[in-house]
């Protein structure tokens, strides 16, 4: 038994080097890639790999889709110190099977907040979507939580547009150098 623990911890030592390079400013900062077998379907990609740069009050959060050859990125940069940060936005990844685009002025109202130390950031955004029955008012509400080895991010997703929630789960890229997708398509 103190072999077992013995190891664990040399085990341990090794990944805290690791971690600390992307922990540091935030425990949300990094790299994360999305574990299909624990998350919602991704309604349309085949791939998500989330990236949150937190640099001060700004946070930067990157969406990469893919699927195929077709792949898209979508970035939001919000800072902290602002009410409501205003972002523009070309294209409505989330679900884009369903005839829903961008409308009204083609802009995102954002609110962030960051709660539990750094562990979670919570956001909402109000927007317009476009589809065959005319323009709609969204407000998206997006929990990210980092669990306690810091390994682990869980994104709970609440649309107005939906009654169910969706959870995609991450696991925390160490080594990425290797695994971005390429270009911009939309």
């Amino acid at each position: 038994m103190r072999r077992i623990f013995c190891f664990g911890l040399i085990v341990a030592s090794w990944l805290t080097p690791a971690l600390a390079s992307d922990t540091d400013a935030s425990p949300l900062a990094g790299t994360w890639r999305i574990d299909p077998s624990l998350s919602s379907d991704l309604s349309g990609w085949d791939t998500l790999k989330l990236i949150i740069a937190v640099d001060g009050p700004r946070i930067t959060l990157t969406r990469q889709f893919a699927s195929g050859r077709r792949t898209f990125t979508d970035v939001a940069s919000v800072d902290l110190s602002r009410t409501v940060n205003v972002v523009a936005v070309d294209f409505w990844p989330d679900n884009r099977y369903i005839g829903a685009y961008m409308g009204g002025d083609k802009t995102k109202k954002l609110k962030f907040r960051v709660l539990n130390d750094g562990h979670l950031l919570r956001t909402s955004a109000d927007f317009v979507l476009a589809t065959q029955q005319g323009e709609h008012e969204v407000n998206v509400l997006r929990n990210y939580k980092v669990s306690s080895n810091g390994m682990q991010l869980t994104l709970t997703v609440l649309r107005s547009t939906r009654d169910e929630p969706i959870i995609y789960v991450f696991q925390r890229v160490l080594d990425d150098s290797a695994t971005a997708p390429k270009g911009k398509a939309n």
